[in-house]
């Protein structure tokens, strides 16, 4: 096969590496879609998990100040039984005495516990709230997963036929060419390019001028100096008329 043919099976190669090129990144972004989301279910769930640490502690706190509030009850209770019973003046002052300091301390615990039992049931609701929001994110992270699966299905069901139908547009393809052109494709995009104006299309190169007069004939395969792509001039592989005057 003449080089012609070569570089016309090599362009469209590379027609179809460019569609492979691009399909392989929406596989790579897709994905990426998710991310806010996930992020803000993950922190949402941070917060939750705080505050229901917060929630356990603050129960806690209740359960040990009710049952002090419990024991200064029956502490006062029992004063006051003590100070009926009592036959005796300087007794009856020291209960009363104590009886006061108790009644002061359950007075400033029903406070304070009525303060914690507030800042319990808002905590509560605060925590309903985030919960109910952090079931909408994750029912929205969900149907996002779902169409983002499925959309990538679709692209890699076509990438997969634009590779099946690159590895037969490569078989007739010389191996020396095929492994030349790989080589240059691995990492640098496009691969084949046109020789305009005496320059190489790829890296914007001046090329020599005996360089650009052998394009002319496309007997040979040609690269540029500079980036090493592999350069063709498209009226001789088309056979289009252009301006052949010495560059």
């Amino acid at each position: 096969m003449d080089v012609k043919e070569q570089i016309k099976i090599l362009l469209a190669l590379q027609g179809l590496d460019a569609q492979i090129i691009e399909h392989t990144k929406q596989l790579k972004a897709l994905p990426d879609q998710l991310e806010e989301i996930t992020r803000d279910v993950t922190q949402l769930e941070e917060v939750v998990n705080q505050e229901r640490s917060e929630l356990e502690q603050e129960d806690k706190w209740k359960r040990e100040k009710e049952e002090e509030h419990e024991f200064i009850e029956t502490q006062i209770g029992r004063l006051r039984k003590q100070m009926q019973e009592s036959t005796s003046h300087r007794e009856t002052l020291a209960l009363q005495r104590q009886l006061d300091s108790s009644r002061k301390q359950s007075g400033d615990l029903e406070d304070e516990l009525l303060q914690t039992m507030q800042a319990v049931e808002a905590r509560r609701a605060a925590i309903d709230d985030h919960e109910a929001s952090l079931t909408q994110l994750k029912e929205l992270l969900a149907k996002e997963d779902a169409e983002i699966r499925k959309e990538m299905k679709k692209v890699q069901t076509v990438l997969n036929k634009v590779k099946a139908k690159r590895e037969a547009g490569s078989t007739g393809l010389e191996p020396t060419v095929k492994a030349r052109y790989d080589k240059i494709a691995s990492f640098r995009h496009p691969s084949v390019v046109e020789a305009v104006d005496g320059h190489c299309t790829g890296c914007n190169m001046a090329l020599l001028p005996q360089l650009y007069n052998t394009l002319y004939y496309a007997n040979s395969m040609e690269f540029c100096p500079m980036c090493m792509r592999m350069i063709y001039l498209k009226s001789a592989v088309f056979g289009e008329d252009e301006d052949k005057t010495d560059k």
